[in-house]
Parts: structure tokens; sequence; C-alpha cells
């Protein structure tokens, strides 16, 4: 059973010493997977290629990456124009991490220039959508997530018959414990129909399904180093203690 955990790392700054020490420490503890969250740094127009190509090569090979640099609408912590976020996610990929993270409600030309490239690359892609103010009911979400698959799928389909692996990341914000449960049938939704999904709550009342949707099928869980990059995020050494405890009894 895949218990796939990814440490995201909040890169804040510039500073291509500081970012490193960052990353050897999250390196000590073995993840599965680290993602590094652009949108946090502090001087935006200062992210260069060269940066975002070091900080790949400084991620030893068996460990995989994700880079995002997720938009203001969906929890970004920096607004940037259309042509910069252009630039940056093509510095993505030509840095080749495995994964970038992308979002499904970004402008179409954007997604078709992503995928393009990502194709070139052999870089895999994570669809996601984030909702933090609320769960819907499952059929709610279900349609929710099918109106947005159909819409994608519809207008950039030619290009999404050359990329493998696609993962679809549908995130929403408990607001009840009876939210949890939501995601956790979404990823036995999409399990059965043999496509990889990522889908959890955020927030304090959402930690049960970050914690279980591995165990429901989700493709990976978040976990924090130090910085939490969303709420409800759980540090990486409690979430390995709670994994420990769960896989005595299983």
């Amino acid at each position: 059973m895949n218990l796939n955990i990814c440490i995201s790392i909040p890169i804040n700054t510039t500073q291509l010493d500081k970012n490193l020490i960052s990353i050897r420490r999250v390196l000590d503890e073995n993840p599965e997977f680290i993602e590094l969250r652009f949108d946090f740094i502090d001087r935006v127009e200062e992210l260069t290629s060269e940066l975002i190509y070091n900080l790949r090569k400084s991620i030893k090979t068996d460990i995989s990456t994700i880079f995002t640099f997720r938009g203001y609408s969906e929890g970004g912590n920096t607004q940037i124009r259309r042509d910069k976020q252009i630039s940056i996610i093509k510095s993505f990929i030509d840095a080749q991490p495995d994964y970038i993270d992308i979002e499904l409600n970004s402008d179409i030309k954007l997604l078709n220039q992503v995928l393009n490239n990502a194709i070139k690359n052999k870089v895999k892609i994570i669809f996601s959508y984030h909702n933090f103010e609320k769960t819907p009911p499952y059929d709610d979400a279900l349609s929710l997530i099918k109106s947005l698959k159909n819409k994608f799928i519809n207008e950039i389909s030619p290009n999404l018959n050359n990329l493998q692996d696609i993962i679809y990341k549908f995130i929403f914000t408990a607001q009840s414990f009876e939210d949890n449960l939501v995601p956790l049938k979404i990823c036995k939704y999409f399990i059965e129909k043999n496509h990889q999904i990522i889908s959890f709550c955020m927030g304090e009342l959402g930690i049960f399904s970050r914690i279980v949707c591995p165990l429901a099928g989700s493709f990976l869980t978040y976990a924090s180093f130090e910085e939490k990059t969303a709420p409800g995020q759980l540090n990486i050494n409690r979430m390995k203690e709670i994994y420990n405890l769960i896989m005595n009894f299983i």
C-alpha cells in the first residue's frame, strides 16, 4: 500500500543558499515527494530560470518533485501578470521536475501552452482545483468535477492524447467532520475509473481526510516541515507517527 507523502516547501526568497538549506533539511526526512511552492517568493520579479534550475538540481533523483506557482484566486500568495506566469511555468518545465501543478480554471491558452511544453519535455501535470470556502455535497462536488473535466478535455483534447499519467487534484475546505467523507468518496470514484486523483479537505476540520485519503486511493497527501503552505497541514513527523500507528492495525 502506497502512502505517498509530499512535503511542501515555501520558496520565499530568491537567495539560493537559503533555499538549499531548507531543501537539504527536508531531504533528511526521506519524503516520497517534494513540492516547491514558488508563489511564496518575496520578489517574484527576481525569480529566474537559473534559480529554478538550480533548485531542481539540488533534489536527488529518487525523490519526485512538484513545482507549483499557485494562482492567487486559488490560495496563492502573489498576484502576477499572465505573461510573467507563462514565463515562470516555462522555466519550470525547462528545469524538468517530475510534475507541475496548475489550476484547471486557468486560461485555456495558458493550459495549451503548458501542455505543449510538458509533452516535449516529458513533464507530468497535476490539474488542480481548490475551494477555500466549503465542501459541497458529494453529488454537487462530482457534478462540478465532471463539468470542469469535460470543459477542459473538450477544449484541449488533441494535446491530452499525448500526455501520460494525468493527475487530477480536487481540494475543498471542511466546515464539519462529515465533509471529510466527500473527498474520500471522490477518491473511490476516480480509482474505480482508473484515473489518478488527489483529494482531501483543508482546514483543522479536514485533517482526518488529509490523513486517510491515501488509504482511499489518493495519489498522495501533503505535509509541512517548518512552515505550512495550506490550512490544516500536519508536520511530516506527526504524519509519519500517525501512519506508523495506523499500519499496526491493518
